[in-house]
């Protein structure tokens, strides 16, 4: 990976949330391409613009009126964003941690919408996309960066544009192609709970018109949570990963990327033994003792079938994740505009083991979940860009189609003494396919004056199966038992999201703006009950979305300073949340429709340099939420149900990121020395839907020091991440799972 950037243009990409760039965006040139021009074009720190691609075309993010943080290359690796979950640190209005027991999945809170429900059944609010492709299952969307060109966070419902219809929001990530000529980076990092990381990156072009990319990725973390039972250590991790990349340039107006990806990921995420004395400090009934776990049960592989594994073994809290992956973008561009067509394919198998009362000594006596998933997706795109009447207008328009198959087979246990006691089996597989039309148009009316007007049709349908198990006759149940209690096993859903906005510029550097958007996802069951009865279906959750704000670049382009006010109503949200409903004794996940939301706030992004030497960014948000109204779920107690005095989830009331670097060459080292802090601020904020467990006030420090070789070939840096041992937590499903600890960082790498 070649691509490179300065520190200085990097923080303040991160700070005005956009790829630090220049250069111009005609409409003959793809995404990539237009990053390419960026970087050959890019001056000093002053004055660069950024190009990001939230429209589906290359704009000027300080042209259009959406509210976008973006990340580049170069922030990536300063920050030690090493996967999809890190960028949330920085971004305005957003919540993000791993779902509790899986260490794969991200639960994305976007100014208060989002879930910690990984099942099939259930689609997320916020969607993870790869290169225009989108993932379509939550359980595997903690995508890691390897090789990695930007990644770009949409705020507010994505019901226009993009594959799959969003409430929340997007995390886009889009990975570097290949180049042109001969190179290669290679990176190498070593830190706190002996984690190690590598990650190399060669380009090799076979000639001018055939150009190839390998990468590849490893991780080991040892872990930072003490088992105080067995003395092993959890929350660790062994991935790795392969990526190839082909691209084609037969003609000056066709180009086409193929690319191939596996990755492996093992681990554990568990949580922390607690005392039987309430916290006032995080709302709880007990107390977490950070960083300590208390079970017997010891870690073992996942791989083949976890039931068994755990039966014969006798142990658990494991994870293995295999994914694959391929794509095609074929982009032809003429003098009329530029027709992509984007394919997509993808595939997971995983399996975990996870207790999760994290304190029982006994094992057998713990809640544990010993579950084997295979999902797989397929879909299609076809995009068409353009301008007419001599560029007053720009459109962009498509069609797109997903499918997906989804098997999951999950057992709980629970209540044993001196042997693990099944207390349910449950077997389903789920088809779902999608399609939409699309199209979108930005007409100039006057001079520096447009209007956006865009929608999107969406068709889906999908199919539900549950089997009786044929591991432990007698458990689980199939379909006709559900279709017995009146619980519908198909579905079928069609909706226009349209979107509107006007923006005006009061001179090249001061834009305002208005829009009015909406989206939807799609309803689905409570898939993973042990109770029939209990398969309830949730309806579509709806949102409409109403921005205000500005962006400009003021003092010879020195600041840029970026600002909005949104209001967001949703209908029917879902949740989730794990209950105990009489007369059953055990917990279930429960997802349903919650009733009406209502989140408001204020967001900004500010970035400052007043010399090449140093510079500061600060990015923040103020919000609100509340239900505005509710709806009761049939046979569940008062007590469990969400009511209008409820306080939504990771909603914090202030959020603060600030953070400056100072960078000044140094003749006698031959290079640049520099030096990077970083502060972020969260108010308190419930972590579970009922308000049974809160995060505390969240303080971070990271600090980083940093030397580049004058020539841009290697470098090495020294850091710490929450430097003060911020203790916070995460999630509470029966267990109380812990944020990170503090962590140093070593790092080189190296390029030729």
């Amino acid at each position: 990976m070649t691509f490179r950037l300065s520190i200085r243009a990097s923080y303040l990409a991160l700070a005005a949330s956009a790829l630090a760039a220049t250069g111009t965006t005609a409409m003959a040139q793809t995404p990539d391409q237009a990053a390419e021009t960026v970087e050959e074009e890019s001056g000093g720190f002053a004055g660069q613009d950024i190009v990001v691609t939230a429209q589906r075309r290359p704009e000027r993010l300080q042209d259009i009126p959406l509210t976008v943080t973006a990340f580049n290359a170069e922030t990536i690796k300063s920050l030690n964003l090493n996967d999809a979950i890190s960028v949330s640190k920085y971004v305005p209005s957003m919540i993000s941690q791993h779902n509790a027991g899986l260490a794969t999945a991200n639960s994305y809170f976007l100014r208060g919408l989002g879930n910690t429900q990984s099942a099939a059944t259930f689609d997320p609010p916020v969607g993870t996309y790869v290169d225009d492709i989108y993932v379509a299952r939550q359980n595997a969307n903690n995508y890691a960066f390897f090789d990695t060109e930007r990644v770009e966070v949409l705020r507010g419902p994505q019901g226009t544009l993009f594959g799959r219809n969003t409430t929340g929001g997007a995390v886009a990530i889009i990975m570097r192609k290949p180049k042109d000529e001969v190179g290669a980076k290679f990176e190498m990092s070593a830190g706190s709970f002996d984690r190690v990381t590598a990650k190399t990156s060669i380009d090799l072009p076979i000639s001018s018109t055939i150009l190839t990319k390998w990468s590849a990725f490893y991780v080991k973390d040892d872990g930072y949570l003490k088992n105080i039972t067995t003395g092993e250590t959890l929350n660790g991790e062994r991935s790795y990963g392969f990526r190839g990349d082909l691209r084609l340039l037969p003609t000056d107006d066709l180009t086409i990327d193929l690319s191939g990806e596996y990755t492996s990921n093992t681990g554990t995420y568990f949580g922390v033994r607690t005392l039987p004395t309430p916290s006032s400090r995080f709302g709880t009934t007990t107390t977490p003792v950070f960083y300590e776990a208390a079970t017997n049960m010891r870690q073992t592989s996942c791989k083949g079938d976890p039931v068994t594994t755990l039966l014969t073994t006798g142990d658990g809290l494991c994870l293995n994740s295999e994914n694959y992956a391929a794509s095609a973008n074929i982009t032809y561009s003429p003098d009329a505009g530029t027709l992509q067509a984007i394919v997509g394919y993808r595939k997971q198998d995983q399996g975990y083991i996870n207790n999760y009362s994290s304190g029982t000594v006994n094992k057998f006596a713990g809640f544990i979940l010993a579950d084997k998933i295979d999902n797989s997706q397929h879909s299609g795109e076809l995009k068409w860009n353009s301008e007419l009447f001599d560029g007053k207008l720009k459109y962009v328009a498509g069609i797109f189609y997903l499918k997906e198959i989804n098997d999951l087979s999950t057992a709980t246990f629970s209540g044993g003494t001196t042997a693990y006691n099944l207390t349910a089996d449950v077997r389903f597989h789920q088809e779902v396919e999608t399609a939409a039309a699309y199209a979108q148009g930005d007409y100039e009316i006057v001079p520096d004056l447009i209007a956006t007007l865009g929608a999107r049709y969406t068709w889906e349908v999908k199919n539900l199966d549950f089997f009786r198990s044929d591991r432990f006759p007698g458990f689980g149940y199939d379909s006709a038992a559900v279709i017995a209690t009146g619980v519908p096993l198909r579905q079928t859903q069609s909706r226009v999201t349209p979107r509107i906005a006007l923006s005006y510029k009061f001179d090249p550097n001061v834009l305002v703006f208005a829009s009015a958007t909406n989206g939807f996802k799609s309803g689905g069951w409570n898939g993973t009950n042990s109770n029939p009865a209990l398969v309830l279906p949730f309806r579509p959750e709806v949102t409409w979305s109403y921005e205000t704000g500005f962006k400009s670049e003021l003092f010879d382009r020195k600041l840029r300073l970026n600002g909005n006010v949104y209001l967001a109503i949703t209908k029917d949200l879902q949740v989730t949340s794990g209950i105990i409903i009489p007369p059953l004794t055990t917990v279930s996940q429960l997802a349903r429709n919650a009733g009406k939301l209502q989140t408001y706030g204020f967001e900004w992004e500010a970035a400052f340099s007043p010399n090449r030497y140093f510079n500061i960014f600060v990015n923040g948000s103020i919000n609100r939420g509340k239900y505005l109204s509710t709806v009761q779920t049939p046979g569940v107690p008062a007590n469990l149900q969400i009511q209008t005095s409820t306080v939504p989830v990771r909603v914090p009331d202030f959020q603060i990121a600030t953070g400056a670097t100072f960078k000044v060459p140094v003749d006698a080292l031959g290079g640049d020395l520099g030096i990077t802090g970083a502060f972020r601020h969260n108010s308190p904020y419930f972590v579970a839907a009922l308000n049974t467990a809160a995060a505390p006030t969240e303080n971070f420090v990271d600090l980083t020091a940093t030397y580049d070789n004058e020539d841009g070939k290697w470098g090495a840096s020294f850091g710490v991440t929450n430097l003060t041992k911020q203790e916070t937590i995460t999630a509470n499903f029966i267990s109380l799972f812990p944020g990170d600890p503090r962590r140093f960082t070593g790092r080189f790498w190296f390029n030729f």
